[in-house]
């Protein structure tokens, strides 16, 4: 551990990052964001199915169905 805070001393910054670092950083954000637009994506998608609402008196029901059809 102490040798990476040499290493990590011994590098210096000019202020400026190189060209390979820009492109790095382009493909993180662009996956970043693809992700996130995926999952929101999903999330629209799958909150429009067109099912039946259930109402409060029928939450929790399921076990109960389930146990009198079986």
């Amino acid at each position: 551990m102490l040798n990476l805070f040499k290493i990590l001393a011994a590098i210096e910054y000019d202020g400026e990052l190189s060209a390979g670092a820009y492109i790095i950083l382009a493909v993180v954000l662009m996956g970043i964001i693809a992700g996130l637009a995926g999952c929101f994506y999903m999330a629209v998608r799958g909150g429009n199915n067109s099912t039946e609402t259930q109402s409060p008196d029928e939450v929790g029901d399921e076990q109960s169905d389930k146990q009198i059809k079986g």
